[in-house]
């Protein structure tokens, strides 16, 4: 049997990007009532940077299981019975390496640190990772098809039951080990989940019959999972030992919060970008149209986000974590505006693998890995700030690396990508106005209340919205239309 790629997605461009919002938004509001509920209530900064240096060590392991399978079953032109038998039977196969690595890892780890702590919390997330072959291969069919209402039900059942186990076992007083627990109630709804909307069983029973070739392709795709894994999570581990766990869970409560933000306004256009630019090429469109059409909409609303929390730092993270939460604020500053630079030029594995880039995908994130880690190790050294602004350092130089590789591929061009970047600017720049001139004439920003900070933040994005009209930015007619739709399919579901 043979599954060949559709001609026409399932879904439009436009409602796949609509529900991958539902599933994004839900996710990030589960997720940030979590770590606010989480850090306000229960855990200090040094209790949750012991759950980093944990979770951060086991998650660069944790990094070979897709085994770029994922990638695979979605890029592919076509897939048959046999392909996915192979598929499923490897990802069982690399859970239980990884799951036996990751409890080996554990005493070794607590050691280092000289944190008894970190031992069970380790075996808690390793274990966790058995569930993962259950989603893996039955969730990359789904986003082939864009069917992201079924991405939403899972994703958004799985947050709620790790925001209600991580809650509940805080309360009862676990410490760290909450947050691990959290992690496991995910990975095990996720699981479940997904066998009422694709059901594991309907690739059974696993197969090695003709793994060698997807066993070659994962093999080259787990050295890049495992070094962009390396560079992702390092930066937590080294600041939890040069500087201290405390520092740590300060860092990784900005990092956390950044990327919350990321993902709420961009994860909805990410999570279909890629399944989209697979099928743009499968029907030999202008891939770099395509391309930029969609790099214009993650800079237009992720740029405005990042600027709008960087200046919102300080009066946001005292009025959701509290006082002894104030030193996120100005760490948060600097990774917002790394992140910036990261999402400047998106998707770039994904688009070298499916345009035969794939070495020198490779090469490059190892080149990326090894700069990330040395500009941090050299910042650490001066303390927290320096470690956070290091992060932007690291980014206008993965900027200057991955957008000439990319370019290479998609062959877009500079012009128009420049323009995009000004006029994003332009947008990002007119959001923080209104924060900005209130801190400069009316309040500081340590004596703003939440409610007045929403106020102008509110008054920010109108001002965005209004900077990308009148510059024309590509993305402004987009968003309108999408908002729009929205408006209409829950107008409807009320009638």
């Amino acid at each position: 049997m043979s599954e060949a790629a559709p001609s026409v997605p399932q879904m439009s461009l436009r409602s796949a990007t609509l529900w991958a919002a539902i599933a994004q938004y839900s996710g990030f509001a589960i997720q940030f009532v979590l770590s606010v509920v989480i850090a306000r209530y229960f855990l200090g900064p040094e209790e949750i940077g012991i759950f980093s240096v944990a979770f951060s060590a086991a998650a660069i392991v944790h990094g070979l299981q897709d085994f770029g399978l994922n990638r695979f079953i979605v890029g592919a032109r076509e897939l048959d019975r046999g392909t996915l038998h192979v598929a499923f039977t490897l990802s069982i196969s690399i859970a239980v390496a990884i799951v036996a690595i990751i409890c080996l890892m554990a005493g070794p780890v607590a050691d280092f640190y000289d944190n008894a702590a970190l031992y069970p919390i380790m075996l808690v997330i390793g274990i966790s990772f058995t569930f993962v072959p259950l989603s893996v291969v039955p969730m990359a069919l789904v986003q082939r098809d864009m069917d992201f209402r079924k991405v939403a039900f899972v994703e958004v059942g799985a947050h709620l039951a790790n925001g209600t186990v991580a809650i509940a076992a805080a309360w009862w007083g676990y410490s760290a080990m909450a947050l691990a627990f959290g992690l496991f109630a995910y990975q095990l709804a996720r699981a479940l989940l997904t066998q009422l909307v694709r059901p594991v069983l309907a690739i059974f029973p696993p197969s090695f019959e003709g793994a060698k070739a997807m066993f070659t392709y994962g093999g080259w795709s787990g050295v890049l999972s495992l070094t962009g894994a390396i560079s992702a999570r390092v930066p937590d581990l080294v600041v939890g030992k040069l500087i201290s766990e405390a520092a740590l869970g300060l860092f990784s409560r900005a990092t956390g919060l950044a990327m919350q933000f990321r993902l709420l306004v961009g994860g909805p256009i990410a999570s279909v970008f890629y399944p989209s630019f697979a099928r743009a090429r499968d029907r030999e469109e202008d891939i770099a149209e395509h391309y930029l059409r969609l790099t214009a909409a993650l800079c237009a609303v992720t740029w405005g986000a990042m600027a709008g929390l960087a200046a919102a730092s300080e009066p946001l993270v005292l009025g959701l974590y509290g006082e002894r939460w104030a030193g996120v604020a100005p760490v948060l500053v600097w990774i917002a505006m790394a992140q910036i630079l990261l999402i400047a030029v998106p998707m770039h594995i994904d688009i070298g693998y499916l345009m035969g880039g794939w070495s020198r995908v490779i090469r490059l994130t190892l080149l990326d890995g090894f700069l990330s880690i040395a500009i941090l190790l050299y910042a650490a050294q001066y303390g927290l700030i320096a470690a956070a602004a290091s992060r932007v350092v690291h980014g206008a130089i993965w900027w200057m690396i991955q957008s000439v590789f990319l370019q290479s591929l998609v062959k877009f061009s500079w012009a128009k990508l420049f323009s995009i970047y000004f006029k994003s600017g332009i947008a990002a720049a007119a959001s923080t106005v209104p924060l900005l001139l209130a801190y400069r004439f009316w309040v500081a920003p340590e004596s703003m209340g939440l409610g007045l900070m929403a106020l102008l933040s509110v008054m920010g994005v109108a001002l965005w919205y209004a900077a990308l009209v009148v510059t024309r930015h590509p993305s402004a007619a987009d968003l309108a239309d999408l908002a729009l739709e929205r408006f209409r399919r829950a107008k409807a579901s009320k009638a």
